[in-house]
């Protein structure tokens, strides 16, 4: 399953008003409280029907269609050589997308094999020296327990010595003293013995985490270079999935490739799904609603949302980067792509209750009442019985009758001069414009110079066809030169370092082979020589500093490959004196040379453009225009249809791809594979601006120059409420300045009253979007 974490394209808005089911009704306001006796003031008589409806609230999000998408990356860093595809071809499952630097593979997985043996090697020798490091703490202790022993028996003879073995009278006093001694010195014993367990002790949990740590990097660098053992025997990337090219990484911008960086995205365009941009899923908070559903071309279809796996939750939260909200139905209406379509969650308190609006009840301590409308014409004071309520309506349980007329609270002005409008469904759109335009060449790579220096020669010219491997240019760079002696010096250093340990770890075995037990030993003037523990010590003394030299060599081996291969690759194509030579690494035609000999050139510099053939694809650019209303950061969507104008007449195309976006140099992803999940994204396209791709219908055609900007959608409804904007009223809770909402008059039979709507943040000329509230075939107030 692949889903789509992107910003939002199109400026939608979340809309979290919430109003009654019903269709008749008012606006948010609080129950009043009057005197009992007073009777209710408005400026003219305000009546509405008691009806049946539901109790509850909804939220409007707004959704577009777009194709479900597929993308092909690598899953270590590459090089790339070559992409085969360009937004807008067709591919089928299995279908070669591009191919990696194979020699680049092969260099990588050798690092891994050099790394890994290293990582074995240093691990074995370092377990030697723990061990050893253990059995002398272990000989040290026995050594140490056995002295204390012999200083127990010593003390026994000399107390004998002193107090004589058969004074009876002296018994006391000796054992006394004799205690005295032995706890003192067992005492020590026991110190003594506790310090060198907890020394072996210590060092023993540090062996359980070194093995740890040590089969984590093994499982960690064999997992690489599985990767790159499967790149060196196919460097291909596939096709994961049938459909339509709409992204490819950019190589002017540089041929590597990060892990997991999206190559090529492929897209699905008979498979759309509904992106409710801008509501990511840790911001979603209507998964508990009762119903869900979209309006398509006037007709409601119930929804479901994507459900998304622990694991992409998990990497989501991780990263803090989440998918978007996308929902699904069952009975698969027909969507354009493109198209914005209303979806809808309600949450409901009580089903076909008889309802009035809050803004006519009134309260008399605990009892509520409402006016009822007699057949006299006047007004009658109703006691009755309420149950659930939401914002703006309450459940009436006893008390009243469908169809009776109630009084509500209204101090604006009820209309009494006015004209019908009956409420139809229409399209509704919103343009927007790519004023910059140009053919997209196919495979376009631009070489750059990795280098500040002076160009001594370019061996290619505009217009060259060249193979791979042809020699491109020549510049002369002392930072290359640098570059080199550095390397080298890198690798001297080491030499001379690795040496010096050497000879340090020589001297200390020396010195302790001549000298026999080391100075702790001899040192110890208070006990008798052992002969067999001074030479176990030196055993495994000298044992440690073999061990020691070991790992000296290791680690030197290791790293001088390392610098080795630096050198190696810094001084590839360089003549020794900073003249580096730079050569083709695919077949292609010079479209552009930048420099030419003698120029200087910073590092990055552009020395010229390697393009295959031109394509029947336009790269629309959205930037700032004098001549058009222009959105930067909304492009068109994969399958929009789009228009042009060239000498009065309208080409029409569609929108095959994405390249840039704006403000947001990357577009992120959560691809879920039988490997994993994965975060992926796409690399800045360098345009600096909102880009995408068009086709036209019949072709670019060969004049350009007097086309107008490409236009497309930047909001696109078929078949919802339009209204005349000026038939919308806005009402401002006086309680709260930021509780806003709007109204219509909505004619209901001989009355008229207040309906709540909901409205979308666009308007188009005098026209608004109403997404909830009143439908077709209703009878609106229009002022006259």
């Amino acid at each position: 399953m692949k889903i789509r974490n992107i910003l939002s394209i199109k400026k939608l808005a979340v809309l979290g008003i919430c109003v009654s089911f019903v269709a008749g009704g008012c606006g948010k306001m609080t129950e009043s409280s009057i005197p009992e006796l007073e009777e209710p003031v408005a400026l003219n008589e305000a009546y509405r029907p008691v009806e049946y409806a539901a109790i509850g609230s909804v939220q409007v999000l707004m959704a577009t269609a777009v194709p479900r998408d597929y993308c092909n990356y690598y899953s270590a860093n590459v090089n790339i050589s070559q992409i085969y595809v360009e937004p807008g071809d067709i591919v089928n499952a299995g279908d070669v997308l591009a191919v990696c630097d194979v020699d680049e593979a092969k260099k990588q997985l050798q690092e891994c094999q050099a790394a890994l043996a290293h990582e074995n090697e240093t691990y074995e020798i370092s377990a030697q020296i723990s061990d050893t490091q253990i059995k002398m703490w272990e000989n040290q202790a026995a050594q140490q327990d056995n002295n204390e022993h012999n200083k127990m028996d010593t003390a026994d003879g000399a107390m004998d010595d002193v107090y004589g073995a058969n004074t009876d009278t002296n018994i006391d006093e000796r054992a006394a003293d004799t205690d005295e001694f032995s706890t003192e010195q067992l005492e020590k014993s026991d110190r003594t013995e506790e310090s060198y367990s907890t020394k072996i002790e210590t060092e023993q949990e540090n062996q359980r985490y070194d093995k740890q740590l040590h089969e984590y990097r093994v499982q960690k660098i064999n997992e690489q270079m599985a990767l790159y053992q499967q790149l060196v025997d196919d460097g291909t990337l596939k096709a994961a999935h049938s459909g339509l090219v709409t992204y490819t990484k950019k190589l002017t911008e540089g041929r590597s490739a990060a892990a997991y960086e999206n190559i090529v995205i492929v897209s699905d365009t008979d498979d759309l799904v509904l992106d409710i941009k801008d509501t990511a899923i840790n911001e979603y908070k209507y998964s508990d609603y009762d119903k869900k559903y979209v309006i398509v071309d006037g007709e409601k279809y119930d929804v479901t949302e994507s459900q998304y796996t622990s694991e992409v939750l998990v990497l989501s939260k991780i990263n803090n980067r989440y998918p978007d909200v996308c929902v699904e139905s069952r009975e698969k209406p027909f969507l354009t792509a493109g198209q914005m379509y209303p979806v809808y969650f309600e949450k409901t308190k009580a089903n076909q209750a008889l309802v009035v609006g809050k803004d006519s009840i009134y309260k008399d301590g605990d009892t509520r009442y409402v006016y009822v409308k007699n057949d006299e014409g006047g007004r009658e004071k109703r006691i009755i019985t309420t149950g659930e309520s939401d914002e703006n309506y309450t459940q009436v349980t006893e008390g009243l009758k469908e169809g009776e007329l109630v009084y509500y609270n209204s101090t604006d002005q009820v209309p009494t001069k006015y004209s019908k409008y009956t409420v139809t469904r229409s399209d509704f759109d919103i343009a927007n414009y790519g004023v910059q335009y140009s053919r997209s060449d196919a495979g376009t790579i631009t070489e750059t110079c990795d280098y500040e220096g002076q160009i001594v020669s370019v061996n290619v010219k505009q217009d060259d066809m060249i193979e791979k491997g042809m020699l491109l240019y020549v510049v002369d760079t002392g930072e290359g030169k640098a570059a080199i002696t550095e390397a080298k010096n890198a690798i001297d250093s080491e030499n001379e370092s690795y040496a010096q340990k050497i000879a340090d770890y020589d001297k200390q075995i020396k010195d302790l082979s001549e000298g026999g037990s080391s100075a702790e030993e001899n040192n110890r003037q208070d006990e008798k020589p052992d002969t067999a523990y001074e030479e176990q010590q030196l055993k495994l003394n000298l044992q440690l500093l073999d061990l020691q030299k070991k790992l000296a060599g290791a680690d030197h081996t290791y790293q001088l490959s390392r610098l080795q291969s630096a050198y190696d690759s810094i001084s590839a194509g360089n003549d020794g004196k900073g003249n580096i030579s730079v050569y083709a690494k695919n077949d292609g035609k010079v479209s552009k040379v930048s420099v030419k000999a003698g120029d200087n050139v910073e590092e990055g510099a552009d020395i010229l453009q390697i393009t295959g053939n031109s394509t029947d694809v336009l790269l629309v650019q959205v930037k700032d225009s004098n001549s058009y209303k222009v959105c930067k950061d909304n492009i068109a969507d994969v399958g929009e249809r789009v228009s042009l104008e060239l000498d009065g007449t309208t080409i029409y195309g569609s929108c095959i791809g994405f390249a840039g976006y704006g403000r947001e140099a990357q577009k992120g992803y959560i691809n879920q594979d039988d490997k994993g999940v994965h975060i992926t994204g796409n690399t800045d396209s360098g345009y600096g601006n909102a880009a995408f791709y068009i086709k036209l219908d019949n072709g670019i055609p060969d004049d350009l120059t007097r086309a107008s900007a490409v236009k497309f959608s930047y909001v696109s409804f078929k078949k919802v409420v339009v209204v005349p904007t000026s038939i919308i009223h806005k009402q401002v809770n006086p309680m709260d300045k930021d509780d806003i909402s709007y109204y219509v008059w909505k004619i209901d039979g001989d009355s008229v009253v207040k309906q709540p709507v909901i409205l979308s943040d666009y308007t188009s000329g005098s026209n608004t979007l109403v997404l909830y509230g009143i439908d077709e075939g209703d009878e609106i107030c229009l002022a006259s």
